[in-house]
């Protein structure tokens, strides 16, 4: 393969054939002569971190909230072939996406991931890059990729436009593996247009509640299922816009028609259409096109009134509104943000949730939040931990028993965990350890939604959210069979990765939270942190996370005395090993300590002079600082609090 690209390199045309070798090999040039890339290069696709695809995600908000119902139909009907499903904005970054988790790794090494960078000039041809381009759908199949780290994907996008002609977003469908036969991709192609050209006529819908619409069709009978093309009028019968369908049928631009009273285009007043929107199940009308004299059919459609408060009630400031218990979780990290946000939208749908994160990581508490933000508060919080149970006992433990069941069993039987959680939320922790034998049952349980205990021939109905947790690589458990696919997929509706503590962009705020918090609960005073154990506990790695950190602040809180919590407060172990003596309390006007600790490996008298002339020049912007210094944030915590550097903003 590499090869034959060398050879089309040298030659400048494109390996492409078929009915898109025209834009394909326009695209090849361009991405030979404009954005001078190397189709032999090693690179991997771009993807942001999840800070920059917040910027990207933003500005897109009201196609996001419109395109995710379409995007979910459109994977259900290729999710079995392999396909996962984008939507990138205008500059082909990855602002959604819809996968399958069990080859996750795979996805994200391709940069068919969340923040993934497909433009032409970053990737060459490639079906997002063209579509931003060219604002046609099209299939990139297996070797019409530019790049040779492409080769084996297949890529079908489609432009989703404005009525004005803009660029909104893009609609992917890629798999990583598919026949050789570039054939084998016009449906899925035809799949995703169909859904783009959904997803843009919900938007026009929604841009346009407040004004008179036009819903258009060259065919009576599906005009109600299958709009073509759409139309908004004000209230005199102007148009204010229309499709790109309807003005590729017209033969106009947007800017041909916007301004023209509609029968200067259908041949019909704007009083017919105002009456027959106003009349309940009135039939199609015809639409006489001007000038040709061709017809079609439209069905008007009256402005959505805006919802007006009782006038009998008087005016009343609203309070703010306090953060639910979710929101309350989420803090400023953009992660844990995204969490929230996508929790919140499946809330209440009966969508299975599955967390993961590292020990202590905050997952029983974010599943607890879940069940509180949900309609099913007011029922029963059932938790159970998969690790924590013999492997003898989970069974009974989940499904109950009838009496007499086995030895020792309670002579009234006993009811299990997921019965218990009947109307409410059940929560398994560590999912990962769950013995294989009893995935198959729990399996049935949630396809069939019904128990049957342990010992009894009948079975009992059970309506529960279910809420699963592991710290563990279900991937990795699934490849060695150690887990089951289908029950993956089952526990899996949607997937949520909870932040390590020590990436945490909010770790101050956690931090200074968790200290109220343990001080409430020992019934103490809120202490203040002085500088430097402020510093030792931004930059303690914390591999137990957020119970680590409980921990260490509540024996803190138990042994101080004085109104400031310090260093001598602080277990030993965050101070490092073979940590020379502490810096003194006393800091010079520049933020030195007086008498720099004596570290073996950082004693350098011009260590803390560097460091610092580091942080000003960086603004104390601590993640540029350790970029600059080819080390770790945490690094720099750990060096500031050795030298007894304070930002400048936390001086006393």
């Amino acid at each position: 393969m590499g090869g034959n690209r060398v050879s089309f390199h040298a030659a400048g045309v494109s390996p492409a054939r078929g009915a898109a070798d025209a834009l394909i090999a326009r695209s090849w040039q361009r991405s030979i002569a404009v954005h001078r890339l190397d189709p032999d290069g090693a690179a991997r696709p771009r993807v942001l971190p999840a800070s920059a695809v917040r910027e990207h995600r933003e500005p897109m908000q009201p196609v996001l909230e419109v395109a995710r119902s379409g995007m979910e139909s459109l994977f259900g009907q290729i999710r079995d072939a392999g396909y996962i499903v984008l939507l990138t904005d205008a500059q082909g970054v990855a602002v959604d996406f819809i996968n399958n988790p069990v080859i996750d790794r795979e996805l994200r090494r391709a940069g068919l991931y969340v923040g993934g960078c497909w433009s032409e000039d970053e990737e060459g041809t490639c079906a997002v890059g063209m579509c931003a381009v060219d604002r046609l759908p099209i299939t990139v199949h297996h070797g019409e990729h530019f790049l040779a780290n492409n080769r084996t994907l297949t890529c079908s996008a489609a432009p989703i436009m404005s009525p004005e002609g803009q660029l909104l977003g893009i609609l992917d469908a890629s798999a990583l593996h598919s026949p050789d036969d570039k054939r084998s991709q016009h449906l899925v192609l035809q799949m995703v247009d169909a859904t783009a050209r959904m997803i843009e006529n919900a938007c026009f819908l929604r841009r346009f509640e407040r004004q008179w619409v036009l819903r258009i069709s060259t065919r009576r009978e599906f005009l109600e299922v299958a709009t073509e093309g759409l139309m908004a009028l004000d209230g005199s019968g102007r148009i204010l816009a229309a499709n790109q369908r309807l003005l590729h049928d017209l033969g106009q631009s947007a800017g041909d028609v916007t301004g023209r009273p509609v029968e200067e285009v259908f041949g019909i007043g704007f009083e017919e259409l105002a009456s027959a929107a106003r009349v309940p199940d009135a039939p199609a009308l015809t639409l006489p096109v001007l000038p040709s004299g061709s017809r079609c059919f439209g069905l008007p459609r009256a402005p959505r009134a805006a919802s007006v408060a009782p006038a009998a009630k008087p005016a009343v400031a609203a309070s703010p509104r306090p953060a639910g218990p979710l929101e309350a979780l989420a803090g400023s990290d953009p992660c844990m943000g995204a969490n929230v946000l996508q929790a919140l939208r499946v809330l209440d749908k009966n969508i299975a949730v599955l967390l993961l994160g590292e020990t202590g990581t905050g997952k029983d508490a974010f599943a607890r939040a879940l069940h509180e933000a949900s309609a099913r508060a007011g029922a029963p919080y059932v938790a159970i931990n998969c690790a924590a149970i013999p492997e003898a006992l989970i069974e009974s433990e989940l499904f109950g028993y009838r009496e007499g069941a086995f030895t020792g069993a309670r002579s009234k039987g006993a009811r299990g965990k997921i019965a218990q959680a009947h109307g409410g939320s059940l929560f398994l922790d560590e999912i990962g350890d769950m013995p294989l034998a009893l995935q198959a049952r729990l399996l049935r349980v949630l396809a069939e939604r019904e128990i049957t205990p342990l010992g009894s021939e009948t079975t009992v109905p059970i309506d529960v959210q279910v809420i699963c947790a592991t710290h563990r690589d279900l991937q990795d458990l699934v490849d060695t069979g150690a887990f089951r696919l289908d029950l993956y997929y089952r526990l899996a509706g949607v997937t949520l990765r909870l932040p390590p503590l020590r990436e945490r962009s909010d770790k101050h705020e956690l931090i200074e939270a968790v200290l109220r918090s343990e001080a409430k609960a020992l019934q103490r005073e809120v202490p203040r942190l002085d500088a430097t154990a402020s510093a030792l506990l931004m930059g303690h790695d914390w591999p137990g996370n957020i119970r680590e950190l409980k921990n260490v602040l509540r024996a803190a809180l138990a042994t101080y005395e004085s109104p400031v919590l310090g260093v001598e407060h602080l277990p030993a172990k965050l101070l490092g090993p073979a940590r020379g003596a502490l810096p003194p309390p006393r800091l010079s006007s520049i933020g030195l300590n007086e008498y720099p600790a004596g570290d073996a490996d950082h004693n350098s008298p011009t260590e803390p002079e560097a460091l610092l002339a580091a942080l000003r020049q960086h603004h104390w912007n601590i993640a540029r600082v350790a970029r600059s210094l080819n080390t770790c944030r945490s690094t720099v915590y750990r060096r500031m609090a050795r030298y007894g550097i304070v930002e400048p903003n936390r001086r006393n």
